[in-house]
C-alpha cells in the first residue's frame, strides 16, 4: 500500500482490524524488522490494525532529497498518522531509530497515543551515544554447529555481524525480517544526505519527555549498538514502563530472544487493555 506525502509515495503494509498500531522500524532496513516478530503475536491477540510503513530511502519507499533530517521525517510521520490512521488513537511501537521516532511523536502528540512499545530504542543523539561508555560488548551466547559456513551461505557473515543467538532457527528469521530490508536501503542516501538528528532545541526537548501510559521498554544486554543503560535512564519519566534486559539479547532482540519478546509484548497490551 502507498500513502502520498508532499508528493513522495510512502509504502506501508498493513494487517488486522481494530485498535490501529504504527510500527516504526530502524535504520538502514524496512517494515519487515516489525512484523517478522509482532504478527505472530498479533495473530493470537485479535482487535489490532496493524501499520508498518517503509521510512524514507528504505525498504520500497524511495529516498528524496527534501527529507534531510529527523525533523523531517517526524513531520512526514504526523502527516501519514492524519491520512492512514486518522483523527483517533492509537498504539506505538519503534524499534532503534525508530524508538527515537516514536519518542519524538510522544513529545509531539502524546494525548493520541495509548501505548508505547520501545524495542532497543535510541533514546539519544547519535553523538550522544558515541560518547556514552556503558556500551555492553557484544558476545554470542549461543553457537550451533548447524549453522552453514561461509562457503555454504555467504549470509550468514551478514547474520553474525550481530549475532548473539546463533542458531539455523534465528538465522532464518534474520534472513526473512532483517537482510532483504539492509540489501534495499539506499546507502548513498542515508550516508550523504540524510543526517538522522533533530534540531538541537528538539533534541534537548526529548530529554525531558514524560508519558504516563502503559509502556513497554525492551533492551539486550549484549546490544552494542544502544545497550541498556541509556534507556534505563529514561524509566523515571515514564511511571508505567515495563523495563526488561534480556540476556542472550543483541540489538537484533526480537529474534535472538523471540520466546521473552512476544511474551513481554503480550503483556504490554494486555496492560494497554486494562487501562
Amino acid at each position: 500500500m502507498e500513502c502520498l506525502i508532499d508528493g513522495i509515495p510512502i509504502h506501508y503494509a498493513e494487517y488486522g482490524e481494530g485498535k490501529p498500531v504504527l510500527c516504526i522500524h530502524g535504520w538502514s532496513i524496512d517494515h519487515r524488522l516489525m512484523s517478522g516478530r509482532l504478527e505472530p503475536v498479533f495473530e493470537s491477540t485479535p482487535g489490532y490494525r496493524r501499520i508498518y510503513p517503509d521510512l524514507h530511502g528504505m525498504g520500497q519507499t524511495r529516498a528524496d532529497k527534501s527529507i534531510k533530517s529527523a525533523d523531517d521525517t517526524l513531520k512526514a510521520l504526523r502527516q501519514f498518522i492524519y491520512n492512514v490512521i486518522g483523527e483517533g488513537n492509537f498504539l506505538l511501537a519503534g524499534e532503534s531509530y525508530g524508538g527515537r521516532l516514536s519518542l519524538a511523536l510522544i513529545h509531539e502528540m502524546k494525548e493520541h497515543i495509548d501505548g508505547l512499545f520501545l524495542l532497543c530504542p535510541a533514546v539519544d543523539s547519535m553523538e550522544a551515544r558515541n560518547k556514552d561508555a556503558r556500551l555492553p560488548k557484544r558476545r554470542v551466547i549461543l553457537k550451533s554447529d548447524e549453522l552453514p559456513s561461509p562457503e555454504e551461505n555467504p549470509d550468514i557473515d551478514g547474520f553474525m555481524v550481530m549475532a548473539v543467538t546463533a542458531t539455523p532457527e534465528v538465522f532464518e528469521k534474520y534472513k526473512s525480517d532483517i537482510m532483504p530490508g539492509f540489501l534495499a536501503h539506499d546507502a548513498e542516501y542515508l550516508s550523504s544526505y540524510y543526517s538522522g538528528e533533530f534540531n538541537p532545541a528538539f533534541e534537548r526537548a526529548l530529554r525531558e519527555i514524560t508519558y504516563e501510559k502503559p509502556t513497554c521498554i525492551l533492551t539486550g544486554r549484549q546490544d552494542d549498538v544502544v545497550g541498556y543503560a541509556m534507556p534505563y535512564d529514561i524509566l523515571d519519566r515514564f511511571p508505567r514502563a515495563t523495563f526488561a534486559v534480556l540476556d542472550a539479547s543483541g540489538h537484533n532482540l526480537q529474534i535472538d530472544n523471540e520466546p521473552l519478546f512476544s511474551a513481554m509484548t503480550k503483556d504490554w497490551l494486555w496492560r494497554v487493555e486494562n487501562t
